[in-house]
């Protein structure tokens, strides 16, 4: 029955294309926003879970923040 109704209905493999390159456009951004990571960010991150409450976040907030030396 489904394939019946598939073969009935028109334009279905635009949306199939269009699928498909909505999920590489989504996972593309993801590979790049990735790379774009700062290295110490991810470090704090990483130590993040192991931190007592409120002693990791002070520390996002100074590494975080634009390093007034280089302006």
């Amino acid at each position: 029955m489904i394939q019946n109704v598939l073969r009935n209905l028109g334009g279905i493999e635009v949306i199939g294309v269009i699928s498909v390159i909505l999920f590489f456009a989504g996972f593309l951004g993801v590979l790049l926003w990735t790379f774009c990571l700062r290295k110490p960010y991810l470090d704090t991150m990483s130590r993040l879970p192991l931190e007592p409450d409120g002693a990791a976040g002070a520390e996002v907030a100074k590494r975080t923040q634009p390093d007034s030396r280089h302006e």
